[in-house]
């Protein structure tokens, strides 16, 4: 009998430490990951066209720069694009970026369903190295970040309103 205990106990001491370890090196690359999106991160991305999207492209003018990371085939994401088109007068002034590692045929068929090519404001990109989830430190869909001046000065995850990316 006091062999089995001591068996259950070590097992349960040892799944005890196991998930400790996952829950400090959880904070601790969340933590990391706040202090790398603080400033805006390095972008090299690929648009539609499979054309090279990095730093370089965001328009300065612009009062504000939303990173919004979605799925083409989330109801959540749907609603934001038709929000975007349907304030596209409130958003003209930032520059949004939306980003997605789906594959490049769901990405196409989402920018003609939602005609998003006709605001010239918001570019469709695609993470095709999955690095958006290792630098923001979220794959939740959708999810924003807002900068100015290339500082992070609004972060969101989960469906909102347009006011609130602009405000």
């Amino acid at each position: 009998m006091r062999h089995k205990f001591k068996i259950i106990f070590i097992t349960f001491s040892s799944l005890f430490v196991v998930l400790l370890y996952f829950i400090i090196f959880n904070l601790n690359t969340k933590n990391i990951n706040n202090k790398t999106i603080v400033k805006l991160p390095i972008i090299l991305l690929t648009d539609i066209k499979n054309n090279l999207f990095s730093n370089n492209d965001i328009d300065q003018k612009k009062s504000r720069l939303i990173i919004n990371h979605f799925n083409p085939n989330c109801e959540h994401c749907q609603y934001m694009a038709c929000e975007f088109l349907k304030d596209s007068q409130k958003i003209k002034n930032v520059q949004i970026l939306m980003i997605t590692s789906a594959d490049s045929a769901s990405v196409a068929k989402f920018n003609s369903d939602y005609k998003l090519s006709l605001l010239p404001n918001i570019f469709i990109l695609r993470d095709t190295n999955y690095q958006f989830q290792k630098i923001f430190g979220t794959g939740v869909v959708p999810s924003f970040f807002m900068y100015e001046q290339n500082k992070l000065v609004k972060k969101i995850i989960g469906e909102t309103i347009i006011d609130n990316l602009i405000n």
